[in-house]
Order: structure tokens, then C-alpha cells, then sequence
């Protein structure tokens, strides 16, 4: 109800708008619609008096049919006819939308469609993309071979497993029997689930070498990783972490200062999240070009210069809502496009991070004696725990967790529980809860159980103050990073820098008790976040993330922190699909596991639709000749994965989109729009082409090219692909066109192939 009471300032003006028109204008357009019906009648009928005389209707109309009565029937003919041909002529879209009486559009927001789980899961539509070989025949530019293998039981599948490893568990004719049977195929023994084997957009790199400075590290037993802190940051703009000057959203926030105050906003500016740039090595620079001065910062890296894991740039969401964008960071899947959180009635395809360490706990049990080796060490039981200072009543969060595998929270109902050990301190700030600060306690009782107890840590935390409508609490000293120039409003701008600053100060708090603690040396943290944040400074025409395919609201900041890892920079168009895969082979790369537990990892990494950030990223890969072929219930191959593997060969055909080369598989990245079901942005990691996809009608089509316009502010848009395929292939060429045509391809495939994947179907 706090949601949606929040915008009702804008909904009451526009009502209020609505509802003086309509009363001035009411009665005028009531009568003069009358009068002109009146007149079409009295055309036909002879005129009011003809119903009471005898007079023969035919010589009657003329006769009655006066100058009045013909400025009465003129215009109302004429709107009559207007309506008729416009309705015949015009596109059907937007038009029919747009034109729909407006009580019964609005009904439209509460015809709710959900998520069935009985029945069985409808078959795999093939890939639509098609090459050309030389005869001009047209094949599929993939196509998963259809022969069924014996399955097998996973050797290192405990005889209970715990939730998640469902498809490694039983076979198809066993599930069949089962209450869940909407896991597989309907009429068919082969299993519904995820396949990594015959999915089209999949493009693994585990045969890759890992980066030289990593594998170094890695040699020499240098990097130790016992516990993993994934830190969410709710509206976590790349832009914002770290704040810098050389991108369009810098320049958008220095354009509401005066030129005499430039130089003073971009000192202010670039200390603003000083964690940020120690986290991720991107240093700032202040108005004389040197180093931003941290002296500051409430925390200062031990790392020397060089070191401190990955930092990607380049980034996406896979959903600009928040959950469904969990759903890819923690259990490496991608999310059901549909309205809201559908996911959490369904079962996940994947196993997530805490149901994996769940399953490496099989068998462990707490040593006795603090002095053991690390061999012992790594025998460890690992303890996952959920922290946020908010609720997680809405939108089934508390359900998405348990789903995911987290037996530990720490959430809003614990911070008030008359049990609590620490209750909240503060006020709420927001709709949902408290400041991320009212958590510390819990989070240092956490990493102080992981040092004193030799206990593995896996700790998820999603901070919150970040989100609408970026309150602060009152002891927190807000500046004033935003001048007032320009024609919009910056206060939400303002109070959203503060709100990002307050989340930098406490990432900062974070680091510190890991130090404070003795366990930062061993310990990965996971920075990402859930999605961006659109303003006005960024888009007048719309701002917020709610049905806004805005790039603002998809560009990401993804760390992975270790003080003892190499700093290795990556630009890859990558998602949060690469947290999963990049964790565990980080895992078995250092040695950080024992050999069942590596075991494990190793045949769960090629399972997994992204990417390991150990690697180079392969943004495509040449297509090989034979087809994919396997069954996914089969055991997956012994660790460790291959040092080389070798460049698959050509296709024999020649991709349509692509004449002069080979064919190519492509990583596409998918972006669910909020609320989920609407729009789908659609991109790949090789070209610089963005899409924005209507799902349903009354959207636009969206074309964009990020190399040349990085910001969208002069996005093509158009309301059918015909006409936005003849708007951009003029000023982007044919090359822009066909990607277009096959990326509405793939999209349209990749919404049926998720609702498929997840055993999902509309009610």
C-alpha cells in the first residue's frame, strides 16, 4: 500500500485534471450530441411532428429538413464517418489500445494470469535463427540432436539430496509417477528440464586458459577462499560505482551546476563512494586531473596496487525488478517474463548457491579444536544466511528464499521480534524498513562465528536505502551534489546521490569487520546490483524503472573482491548468469575445496547458462558441423575441466545474417522490464544493438546503437519492426537490420523457452 500510495500526488493531479475538464465540458458535448442525433432522426423520420400526422415519411424528410437541422447533421455525419474510416485504415496498433474506452483498459491491470503447477511442461520450440548452404536450402543454424540416452544417477548425488538437484536425482520415468510430473515433456519420457547441451544461446568457455596473472596466483596457493559475502545493491547504477568523469551521467549531474561552481561540484562528486573505487580499482580523478583524495574514505584497502580480483564493466541485469534479478546472481537462471514474482511458485531450474553448499555439507560436521590444518578446513560445513534490513513479505521474497535453499534470515520481523537479540535502534526510512546500519551487529556476530568457529560463510545481503524514495536516516549529513540549473526538479537526484553514499559508507562498515574479524584474506565478496535507476537527467519523457527500457536501468556494477587475487580488468557485455559459474570455478581453481566438494563444483560449472569470469569472455563462437547431442540426466564430466579446448570447427552452412563467414553462436543477453511480462530488452555481447521488444500491445519497438548514442537520447522507436527496420537500416545499415530481424526472433523464442523451462503456463 506504501508503493502505491506513493504516487498518488500524480494520479490525484491527473484525476483532479481529468474531472474539471469533464465538467466543464460535459453538459455542451452531452447536448450538442443529442441535437445531432436528433437531426439524423428527424432526416428519416419526417421531423418531430411527423410521428403525430399522416404525412408520408418520404415527402415529409425533405420537406422538415431545414438549415438547422443541417448544421446538426453535418458534423455528427462527419465524426460518424471519420470514426469508420479511421477504424478501417489505420494500423492496428496503438490505435485499437489507445482508443479503448478507458474504464475497460484499466480492467485489463487486474485480469491476473498465474503460474499452474500441474499438468506437464509443453515441448521445446525450435531455435528460429536459419542458415543457408550452398544449394540455397535453409537449416536451422542449431538444432539439439533428438536420440534419448540411458540415464544415469550422478555419482556424487548423496541418496537425499538436498532441493535443487531434482534433475540429477531420478530418472524421467520415476519423476513421471510423482505429484511435480509438470517437470517433464508432455507424452514424452524425455525430461522438460534445463539442458545445457541443447540450448542455442549458450556459449561455454571452461575449455579456455584462465587469466595468466590468476593462474599464477593460483599455483602458488595464494588465494584461500573459505566464506563468500554477495552483496545486492538495490538501484546499483555501474555509474555509480564508483562515481567518475567520462560518462554521460557524470556530465547529466555537472549540467545543474553553474560554470563558476563546476570545478567545486566535480571535487565533490568524485569522493563521493570512495569503497567503490577501492573495490573495483577504478580511481577517480578531481577538476585538476589528479587522483581523488580518499583520505576520507571509511575504509582504506590493505590491497597493494594490482590487486583485488575482477571488475567487470559492461555489465547488464537480466531484469530491471529486483527479485527476478536475484534469481540470476544466486541460482545463475534466467527469469520468467511475466508479471512479478511467478518464480516463486514454480520449481528453480538451477541449483542456487545456498542449496549447493547445502550439498557440499553432506557428511561435515564442526571440528573440535580451533589448530587445524586447511586440508581439515575445507571439511568445514558451510552456513548460508540472508540479511536485509526490510521486509521480505512483499511479493513472496520470504518464499523466493526458502525456495532458493537460505535456512538463516535476518529481515524486518526479526529486527522487531520481541526475541530479537538486537532490535532496531532507528526509525524506518522507507515503505519497506529500516537503514542497512540496524543490521551491523548480526553481521558481526556472523563473521565472528566464522573466525572463532571455523564455520564457511556464505553470506547474501541486499541493501535498500537506495530504492524510491532514497530517505536517509536523520542522523545521516546529507550534501548537495545537484545545482539548480536546468527545467526539471533534482531534488530525487539529490536525495538518490545521498542515499548511494550512505550504501558506500556502509559496504565500507562491511569491509572493515571482515578485517576486524581476521577473515578478509579468505573471504570473496560478490558485489552486484539488481539493476540501474532512471531520472529525469537521464530521460525526461520517463523516468523510475516501471516499464522504462531505459539503458539507466540495465547498466550494473558486477566485483568480484579478493585481497589476495590479482586485479584483472574485463569488458564483457556480460549478466549476472557468470556470478554462479565464476564462484565455483573459483573455488576449484584455488583449491578452496576438498576433493568430493571439487568434484561437485566441476561437473555443476558446465551446467550452468553463464559464463566463468575466470576466463575470457566469448562473446560467440564459431558453430561446429555435427549437432549437440547427450542426455543432461547422464553423469556430467569428471573434474577439472580441460585446460584447452580446441575451436570447434566450422559449420558447413553459412549464417543468413553473416554471407562471407562461418556461422556463429552468439551470447544474447535477455532484460526482463519491470514488472516482467510487458517489454524485453534484447542485446549480444558482440555488437553494439539494442533492442527493446514489446511483449504486449501499446509498447513500442526501440532500436538503439550504444557505441554511437551510449546514453539513449536519440533512440529509433516505432510501433511495428517493419517500420523501425526501414528507420534504422538507413542510418545503421543492412548489417543493423538483419540483426533486428533476428533478434525479434530470438527474443519472441527465448519468452516461450523460459515459460517452458520453468514448467510455467498461463491460467
Amino acid at each position: 500500500m506504501k508503493i502505491l500510495l506513493s504516487g498518488i500526488s500524480t494520479v490525484s493531479a491527473a484525476a483532479t485534471v481529468l474531472g474539471l475538464v469533464a465538467w466543464l465540458v460535459h453538459s455542451h458535448v452531452y447536448n450538442l450530441t443529442g441535437l445531432g442525433l436528433q437531426a439524423i432522426r428527424d432526416l428519416c423520420m419526417g421531423g418531430y411532428k411527423a410521428r403525430y400526422t399522416l404525412i408520408a415519411p418520404s415527402k415529409s424528410c425533405m420537406a422538415s429538413f431545414d438549415l438547422r437541422s443541417l448544421r446538426r447533421i453535418i458534423p455528427t455525419v462527419a465524426i460518424g464517418v471519420s470514426l469508420i474510416f479511421l477504424k478501417i485504415s489505420r494500423p492496428e496498433i496503438p490505435y485499437d489500445h489507445l482508443s479503448g474506452a478507458l474504464p475497460l483498459t484499466l480492467l485489463e491491470a487486474f485480469t491476473k494470469k498465474s503460474a499452474t503447477i500441474e499438468g506437464c511442461r509443453e515441448p521445446a520450440v525450435p531455435f528460429p535463427l536459419m542458415t543457408v548452404d550452398s544449394s540455397g536450402n535453409s537449416h536451422p543454424l542449431y538444432q539439439p540432436d533428438s536420440s534419448v540416452e540411458q540415464w544415469s544417477r550422478a555419482s556424487w548425488l548423496p541418496e537425499n539430496p538436498p532441493k535443487g538437484f531434482s534433475r540429477w536425482d531420478m530418472s524421467p520415468q520415476d519423476r513421471a509417477v510423482k505429484d511435480n510430473s509438470y517437470s517433464y515433456v508432455c507424452g514424452g519420457a524425455e525430461g522438460g528440464f534445463y539442458n545445457p547441451k541443447n540450448d542455442p544461446i549458450k556459449v561455454r568457455n571452461l575449455g579456455g586458459e584462465i587469466y595468466e596473472p590468476l593462474k599464477k596466483a593460483f599455483k602458488e596457493h595464494s588465494v584461500q577462499v573459505n566464506h563468500v559475502v554477495l552483496l545486492t545493491l538495490e538501484s546499483g547504477r555501474k555509474e555509480m560505482f564508483p562515481t567518475q568523469q567520462g560518462t554521460p551521467f557524470f556530465d547529466n549531474l555537472l549540467a545543474s551546476h553553474k560554470k563558476k561552481d563546476v570545478e567545486e561540484a566535480i571535487d565533490r562528486l568524485v569522493t563521493m563512494t570512495p569503497v567503490a573505487q577501492q573495490l573495483t580499482g577504478e580511481y577517480a580523478t578531481d577538476s585538476k586531473g589528479n587522483r581523488a583524495n580518499l583520505t576520507d574514505s571509511p575504509w582504506k584497502t590493505p590491497t597493494e596496487e594490482g590487486m583485488g580480483g575482477l571488475n567487470v564493466r559492461g555489465a547488464m541485469t537480466g531484469s530491471s525488478l529486483t527479485f527476478k534479478s536475484i534469481l540470476g546472481s544466486h541460482c545463475g537462471v534466467n527469469p520468467l517474463p511475466v508479471d512479478l514474482l511467478e518464480e516463486a511458485a514454480l520449481e528453480i531450474y538451477q541449483p542456487c548457491l545456498p542449496q549447493i553448499f547445502e550439498l557440499f555439507n553432506e557428511g561435515k560436521s564442526n571440528p573440535d579444536t580451533k589448530d587445524i590444518s586447511k586440508s581439515e578446513a575445507l571439511k568445514n560445513p558451510w552456513k548460508p544466511v540472508f540479511m536485509q534490513s526490510i521486509t521480505d513479505d512483499y511479493d513472496r521474497q520470504d518464499v523466493l528464499n526458502e525456495n532458493m535453499g537460505f535456512k538463516h534470515k535476518v529481515v524486518k520481523s526479526t529486527l522487531e521480534s520481541s526475541h530479537a537479540k538486537y532490535h532496531a535502534s532507528g526509525k524506518e526510512i522507507n515503505y519497506f524498513g529500516y537503514a542497512e546500519t540496524e543490521l551491523r551487529p548480526y553481521v558481526w556476530d556472523l563473521f565472528e562465528e566464522a573466525a572463532n568457529n571455523k564455520t564457511r560463510m556464505f553470506l547474501s545481503h541486499v541493501t535498500s536505502t537506495t530504492h524510491h524514495p532514497w530517505s536517509t536516516p536523520d542522523d545521516f549529513t546529507k550534501q548537495s551534489y545537484m545545482g539548480d540549473q536546468g527545467s526539471i526538479n533534482h531534488d530525487p537526484m539529490n536525495n538518490y546521490l545521498n542515499a548511494a553514499r550512505f550504501v558506500d559508507i556502509w559496504l565500507g562498515d562491511i569491509m572493515n569487520m571482515l578485517d576486524q574479524t581476521g577473515i578478509a584474506n579468505e573471504t570473496l565478496v560478490v558485489v552486484v546490483g539488481d539493476h540501474g535507476q532512471a531520472f529525469g537527467e537521464d530521460n525526461k519523457d520517463m523516468t523510475g524503472t516501471y516499464e522504462n527500457g531505459h539503458i539507466s536501468n540495465f547498466r550494473v556494477p558486477l566485483v568480484f573482491h579478493h585481497p589476495q587475487m590479482p586485479r584483472v580488468d574485463i569488458t564483457a557485455n556480460a549478466t549476472a548468469l557468470t556470478i554462479v559459474p565464476t564462484i565455483l570455478d573459483l573455488l576449484v581453481q584455488s583449491n578452496s575445496l576438498d576433493e568430493r566438494d571439487s568434484e561437485i563444483a566441476s561437473a555443476l560449472l558446465p551446467e550452468y547458462q553463464g559464463q566463468s569470469l575466470l576466463r575470457p569472455f566469448l562473446a560467440s563462437i564459431k558453430e561446429p558441423s555435427h549437432k549437440g547431442h547427450g542426455d543432461h540426466h547422464r553423469r556430467p564430466p569428471p573434474p577439472p575441466p580441460p585446460k584447452t579446448e580446441p575451436e570447434p570447427e566450422p559449420s558447413q552452412f553459412e549464417a543468413r545474417s553473416h554471407p562471407d563467414g562461418p556461422a556463429k553462436r552468439s551470447v544474447w543477453n535477455m532484460g526482463l522490464i519491470n514488472a516482467g511480462g510487458s517489454m524485453l530488452s534484447v542485446m549480444t555481447a558482440s555488437v553494439p544493438y539494442r533492442l527493446v521488444l514489446p511483449l504486449k500491445e501499446g509498447f513500442e519497438y526501440s532500436f538503439t546503437h550504444l557505441g554511437e548514442d551510449p546514453n539513449e537520447n536519440h533512440p529509433i522507436k516505432a510501433w511495428t519492426l517493419k517500420t523501425l527496420i526501414e528507420e534504422v537500416t538507413p542510418k545503421h545499415g543492412e548489417e543493423s537490420a538483419a540483426w533486428l530481424s533476428d533478434a525479434e526472433q530470438v527474443g519472441k523464442w527465448w519468452v516461450t523457452e523460459q515459460k517452458r523451462i520453468w514448467g510455467y503456463r498461463e491460467a
